[in-house]
C-alpha cells in the first residue's frame, strides 16, 4: 500500500473525510444521541419488500466470480471463512436458520440453479427455470397419461406441444434439467417421469405388444440422471433413496438397466451430500465404493469398476463426518483421517488390481487436503503439508501430471494454516506463499503460480493470527500485491476481499486507532476505484461491514471512542445512500455493537437501538444477529417487549417476527457469498 495508514492528517489534526454528524458543542458522549443522528437515521429510505433495489440481492456485485473462477478444482471446497469474519458472533445459528420459511428456500434455490447453470447447462437457460420446467413437465405428464387417447392413435414422435416432442430424449432432458434446478420438488418431478416411462414398459410388457411405446423405456441413463436429482438434493436420506432406486435396477436383470460405473459414482454422491446430516452416510459411501471393486474382480466387463471420481465422494462424505455421536452428546472420531485414508486404500487398489483409474490424483490429494483445513485445531495443518510434501514427491519422482501439486493445492494448505490456531500459523502460511513464488519464478512448477486468493488467504491467516502486529504484516502483504500487479502479475492485483480481509485484522487486534486506520484502508481502495473503475475493488457490503466491525472492537480512551462511532455512523448512512448497496442485517447488527461497546448503558443508546432497529424492519433486514445484539443491549423487559414484540428472555426466534421484518435477509455466509458471485437475484 502507497500510502501511509495515520489518524491525523499532514497539520496533526483529526482527518474529517467522514460524516460529522454532532452538532457543535455537544459532549462526545451524547455523539450518537444527537438530535442530527436521530432525524437522518429516520430519514433513511425505508424500502419495502417487494422492490428489487432494496432486496439483499440488490447489494451484489460480481467481485467474488473471479475467486471462484480461480479454483481450477472442485473438490476444494473451502469452507465459510472464505467471507470475512465481521461479526465476531459464534452463537449457533441453527434455530434461527430454521425459521426463514420459503423466502430463504426460494432465494436458495435461484442461487443453486445459477451455481449449478456454470457448469453444464450454461448454455441453455430453459434448463435454469423452474417454472419453465414445471410447465414442460406438467404438459408432458398430461399428454402422455393413460386416460389420453392421442397416444393410442398418433406416433410418440409427432406428438407435442409446441415444439416439444414426446419422445425418451425429452423425458431425459427434463429429468436432467431438474437434477440441477434446486428446487425442492425437483425429485418429485424427476420421479413422475420416471414412473410414466415405467408405465410405458410395463403396459407393453403386461399386453405383450411393444408398438411405439419401446421410445419411452427408461435405461440405465435415465436411471442414473433421476439419481442423480436425488444426491444433488442434499437431503438427509438420499443416500437411502438413491440406492433403493440402484437395488431396483439390478433386480430388473435388464441389461437395458443395468447399473454401470457412473450410476454407482452418483449413488455414493448421493450418500456424500447428505453426510452433514446423515451420521451414517460416510459407511455407506465406502460401502458402495469398495462394491464396485468386487463387480469389477468378478465380471468380465469394465461396466462397473472403481474409479478416482467414484473415491473422490468418499473423501468427500469422510471430510463432512462430524464424528460417532457418544451418549453423552460428544462426537469421537476424525473425518479427516478417514477420508486420508482413502489414500491409501485407493493406493492399494491400483497396485494390486492394476486398475489405474482408481489410483489417487490430485482432485483426491486437494480434496483430503481440504478436508484437513476445514477440521482445524490440533495438528491438522501439519497433516495437510505432509500431503502436499507427498505430491511433491511423487511428481518429483514420475513426472506424472494427474499428482502435479498446483495453485490450488499450495492454496489449500496455506487455507490449513490460517486457520490453524497455531502460533506461527500466519508464518507458516506466507512461508508457503514465498515457496509458491520460487517455484514458479525457477520454472520447477509453473502452474504453482500465486494468484489473489493464494495473498487473500495469507492476508486471512494474519487476520486470525492475534499476533500484535499483524495490521502491520497484513499490510505489508497488501503492498507486495500491488508491487507484483505493477510488474505484469496481473492475477495478483487485490480486491476487495484483500482490502476487507486487512480491514479485519484491524478489527481483531489490539492495536488503538483500530476504526480510523480502519476507515483509511477503505478510502484508499475507494479512491483507486474511483481512479480506475476496476471492478474488484467496488465497495460492497462486506466492505462496510468490516469498518463497523472495526469500529466496534475499537479500544482506547473517550476520544477513542467517539471517533469510533463517529466512523460508524458515517459507514452506516454512507452505504445507504451509495450506488454500492444497501444496509443487511450484518450491517444493522454490527452497528447495533459498536453502540453497544462505545457507549456506556443510558436511555439514551436504548433510543439510538430503537430507532436503528425500526429502520431495519422496515428494511426486512431483522436476522439472527440483530435480534441478539439487540437483547444484549441491556434494555428493559417491557422496553424490549414493546420494540420487538417477544420477551426478552425468550430465545429469539426469526419465525417470531412478521415476515416484512426478515423478509430479505440471506442468513449463512456460504449463501451471501454466493449472492456476490453470482449476481443480483429477481427479488
Amino acid at each position: 500500500m502507497s500510502r501511509h495508514i495515520s489518524r491525523r492528517n499532514s497539520k496533526g489534526n483529526r482527518r474529517r473525510d467522514v460524516v460529522n454528524i454532532t452538532a457543535a458543542g455537544f459532549a462526545a458522549a451524547a455523539l450518537i444521541a444527537s438530535p442530527l443522528l436521530l432525524s437522518a437515521t429516520i430519514a433513511f429510505r425505508p424500502p419495502a419488500c417487494h422492490q428489487a433495489r432494496h432486496s439483499p440481492a440488490s447489494f451484489s456485485t460480481p467481485l467474488f466470480a473471479t475467486i471462484e473462477s480461480q479454483q481450477e478444482q472442485t473438490s476444494i471446497q473451502f469452507d465459510d471463512e472464505d467471507e470475512v469474519d465481521i461479526s465476531e458472533d459464534k452463537q449457533p445459528q441453527e434455530e434461527l436458520r430454521a425459521t426463514t420459511e420459503e423466502t430463504q428456500r426460494e432465494k436458495k434455490q435461484r442461487l443453486f440453479a445459477k451455481n449449478n447453470n456454470n457448469f453444464r447447462h450454461n448454455n441453455n437457460k430453459a434448463m435454469a427455470d423452474p417454472i419453465f420446467l414445471q410447465k414442460r413437465t406438467e404438459t408432458l405428464l398430461r399428454m402422455t397419461s393413460p386416460e389420453n387417447d392421442i397416444m393410442d392413435s398418433v406416433s410418440l414422435g409427432n406428438v407435442g406441444g409446441g415444439n416439444m416432442k414426446v419422445d425418451k430424449r425429452t423425458f431425459d432432458w427434463l429429468i436432467d434439467a431438474w437434477a440441477y434446478s434446486g428446487t425442492d420438488h425437483a425429485v418429485e418431478y424427476a420421479m413422475r417421469l420416471l414412473k410414466r416411462m415405467e408405465h410405458f414398459k410395463d403396459r407393453a410388457t403386461m399386453g405383450g405388444d411393444e408398438s411405439d411405446d419401446y421410445e419411452l423405456y427408461p435405461d440405465v441413463k435415465t436411471y442414473t440422471k433421476v439419481i442423480n436429482a436425488i444426491a444433488n438434493s442434499g437431503k438427509e436420506d438420499a443416500g437411502e433413496q438413491a440406492e433403493a432406486i440402484l437395488n431396483r435396477m439390478i433386480d430388473m436383470n435388464d441389461p437395458l438397466t443395468m447399473p454401470n460405473t457412473y450410476t454407482y459414482t452418483n449413488v455414493i454422491d448421493a450418500y456424500a451430500r447428505s453426510a452433514p446430516s446423515n451420521s451414517n452416510a460416510p459407511y455407506s459411501a465406502q460401502r458402495l465404493a469398495e462394491r464396485m471393486e468386487e463387480l469389477r474382480a468378478t465380471s468380465s466387463s469394465d461396466q462397473v469398476k472403481p474409479t478416482a471420481r467414484a473415491w473422490n465422494s468418499v473423501i468427500g462424505a469422510w471430510a463432512d463426518w462430524q464424528g460417532e455421536k457418544m451418549p453423552w452428546g460428544e462426537f469421537v472420531g476424525s473425518g479427516a483421517e478417514r477420508a486420508e485414508s482413502c489414500l491409501d486404500i485407493m493406493d492399494e487398489l491400483a497396485s494390486v488390481t492394476g486398475n489405474k483409474d482408481v489410483r489417487p490424483n490430485s482432485y483426491n490429494f486437494n480434496s483430503v487436503i481440504s478436508a484437513w483445513a476445514n477440521h482445524g485445531g490440533g495438528d491438522a495443518a501439519f497433516r495437510a503439508e505432509k500431503i502436499l510434501e507427498r505430491m511433491e514427491v511423487l511428481y518429483r519422482q514420475t513426472g506424472d501430471e494427474d499428482v502435479k501439486p498446483r495453485t490450488v493445492t499450495y492454496n489449500a494448505v496455506i487455507d490449513a494454516w490460517a486457520k490453524s490456531g497455531e502460533i506461527d500459523g500466519a508464518h507458516r502460511a506466507e512461508l508457503l506463499l514465498g515457496h509458491m513464488m520460487e517455484l514458479f519464478e525457477t520454472g520447477h512448477n509453473v502452474d504453482a503460480k500465486p494468484n489473489v486468493r493464494s495473498f487473500n488467504t495469507v492476508l486471512n491467516a494474519w487476520a486470525k493470527s492475534g499476533e500484535f502486529d499483524a495490521p502491520v504484516r497484513a499490510l505489508k502483504v497488501l503492498s507486495r500485491m500491488e508491487e507484483l500487479a505493477k510488474s505484469g502479475w496481473d492475477d495478483v492485483l487485490p480486491d476487495a476481499t484483500s482490502f476487507a480481509t486487512v480491514i479485519n485484522a484491524y478489527a481483531r487486534s489490539q492495536t488503538f486507532g483500530k476504526a480510523d486506520n480502519a476507515f483509511e484502508v477503505y478510502m484508499y481502495m475507494k479512491e483507486i476505484y474511483d481512479e480506475t473503475g476496476n471492478i474488484k475493488l467496488r465497495p460492497n457490503n462486506i466492505i462496510y461491514n468490516s469498518v463497523l466491525n472495526a469500529c466496534a472492537f475499537t479500544i482506547g480512551d473517550f476520544e477513542e471512542q467517539s471517533r469510533a462511532i463517529e466512523i460508524a455512523n458515517s459507514m452506516l448512512m454512507g452505504l445507504d445512500e451509495s450506488p454500492y448497496g444497501r444496509p443487511d442485517h450484518i450491517t444493522y447488527g454490527t452497528y447495533l455493537k459498536v453502540i453497544a461497546n462505545q457507549m456506556e448503558p443510558s436511555p439514551a443508546r436504548n433510543e439510538v437501538a430503537a430507532t436503528v432497529f425500526q429502520k431495519c424492519a422496515r428494511d426486512g433486514m431483522v436476522g439472527g444477529m440483530v435480534l441478539r445484539q439487540l437483547r444484549e443491549m441491556g434494555m428493559a423487559d417491557e422496553e424490549y417487549e414493546e420494540l420487538v414484540g417477544i420477551s426478552i428472555w425468550k430465545t429469539p426466534s426469526l419465525s417470531d417476527l412478521p415476515r416484512s421484518w426478515t423478509c430479505n435477509v440471506i442468513e449463512g455466509k456460504k449463501l451471501r457469498r454466493r449472492q456476490f458471485r453470482l449476481g443480483e437475484l429477481d427479488s
